[in-house]
C-alpha cells in the first residue's frame, strides 16, 4: 500500500513541503502523536471536533508553549511527521507549518 499523506500546504519558498503521514502506514522521521512531547493534549470528542482541537492546539502552542515552538523549528524542520490522524487534518500539520515557516 502506498504511503498515505496529509495535504500540507507547500511553503512559500517553493520547496517541497514536509508532510504528515499515518504512523503505521508510512515511514516517518518523527512521531508526533501522544505520548510524545508533540502530542495534542486536546482530545476529539472530549474537547471538541477535530477542527476545534487542532485550533486549540495551535493556540496553546503559540501562546503557552514557546519552548515547543522553538523546538519544532529546530527538530522538525524538513522532517516527515507521523501521527495516527493522517490523512485527516492533524495537529501534525500545525507542527509542520511552524517548523518550516521562513
Amino acid at each position: 500500500m502506498p504511503p498515505i499523506e496529509s495535504q500540507s500546504p507547500a511553503p512559500s519558498n517553493g520547496k517541497e513541503s514536509p508532510f504528515v503521514v499515518h504512523c503505521r502506514r508510512a515511514k516517518c522521521d518523527v512521531y508526533v502523536g501522544r505520548p510524545s512531547k508533540w502530542g495534542n493534549p486536546f482530545k476529539i470528542g472530549l474537547d471538541g471536533t477535530r477542527e476545534e482541537v487542532i485550533h486549540k492546539y495551535r493556540t496553546w502552542l503559540l501562546e503557552e508553549r514557546p519552548d515547543l515552538v522553538a523546538a519544532a523549528k529546530e527538530e522538525l524542520k524538513d522532517k516527515i511527521l507521523g501521527c495516527w490522524c493522517a490523512p485527516k487534518p492533524c495537529h501534525g500539520d500545525v507542527l509542520s507549518e511552524i517548523a518550516n515557516r521562513e
